[in-house]
């Protein structure tokens, strides 16, 4: 029989079932049979004895491949690494060196004025949102909040915002007056470095949790 987990207490390893025949059947962790501890709305399958499950076997729903729009414009969901890699790094990788090229065969690689030039800003500009959407599928991926990404997109923003402010008082003002902002760029910075890491070996080179997790079915296809 089918039904859902309305309920556990992991203190006493005990929980209930909704079964799909109106019942409400009661339940403890000898007679799970799935990865992990029963969560609340998992959809089992299970043996009825009266008023107790046994038998209890986690159901997980099948992954379906997000869409375009749903791949590179929601936060919602996982992705795989080989999704992570392919189908995001690798085409932006590829379309800027395509633009790299163009630019450099235009006299643009200096000077950055002209078509190519402003095609690769436009292009930079729209990368930002998806970059962090599918940034956030690949930490849901892990099990782990999406906003993890502000770890990395924090550091990055208070860096642009104190470089940019050095330079200009820089240029505006003298050099010693440029000195706080620069450091505090500089730390930002060193920040976004350390992060990036992190990030690139969690998110960018380990597995996604095997199974079901809280963010949706597992990504990798079965073999």
């Amino acid at each position: 029989m089918k039904g859902n987990i309305i309920g556990f207490d992991p203190d006493t390893n005990t929980g209930a079932i909704s079964g799909h025949d109106g019942n409400r059947y009661d339940f403890t962790t000898t007679d799970w049979r799935g990865r992990g501890q029963p969560r609340h709305g998992d959809v089992v399958d299970f043996q009825p004895d009266g008023q107790h499950a046994t038998q209890i076997y986690l159901l997980e729903p099948e992954y379906v491949a997000p869409t375009f729009g749903q791949l590179y414009f929601s936060p919602k969901g996982r992705v795989s690494r080989s999704q992570y890699w392919l189908k995001f790094i690798l085409p932006v990788f590829v379309i800027s060196l395509i633009l790299g090229v163009l630019k450099a065969i235009n006299g643009e690689a200096t000077t950055n004025k002209g078509p190519f030039s402003t095609i690769a800003v436009i292009f930079q500009l729209g990368l930002l949102w998806p970059g962090i959407a599918i940034l956030i599928k690949r930490i849901h991926d892990r099990n782990k909040t999406g906003w993890l990404v502000w770890l990395l997109y924090g550091p990055l923003i208070v860096a642009f915002i104190f470089t940019i402010a050095a330079i200009v008082v820089f240029f505006a003002s003298d050099e010693s007056a440029a000195w706080g902002p620069g450091i505090i760029a500089g730390l930002a910075w060193l920040v976004v470095l350390v992060v990036s890491i992190w990030f690139f070996v969690e998110f960018g080179c380990l597995r996604g949790t095997i199974g079901a997790n809280r963010f949706g079915p597992d990504s990798v296809p079965p073999r």
